[in-house]
């Protein structure tokens, strides 16, 4: 009978153990019947290759400008790459 706090812990642990595996199958099973919807990426660095996407579309601005927008635009990528680490 000393040991029956130790039995009554590893029981509830037990259980709760038990609920957390059935709710994590439950989840994984309902999350794939349904389609994931993404949505849209957002952050610096997706503004950046959004940016960087119109200005290869865009035929009004001239290829030396396109040249001096590109190498400013990998200097701010890199700094957001050296901000990440």
């Amino acid at each position: 009978m000393e040991n029956l706090d130790i039995i009554i812990l590893t029981i509830v642990v037990s259980v709760l153990f038990l609920v957390f595996i059935i709710s994590t199958v439950r989840e994984f099973s309902k999350s794939a019947r349904l389609p994931f919807k993404g949505g849209k990426e957002g952050g610096p660095r997706a503004q950046l290759i959004e940016l960087v996407g119109k200005l290869f579309s865009d035929e009004k601005i001239e290829p030396n400008d396109k040249q001096v927008m590109i190498s400013i635009i990998k200097e701010k990528i890199a700094d957001i790459e050296s901000g990440d680490h």
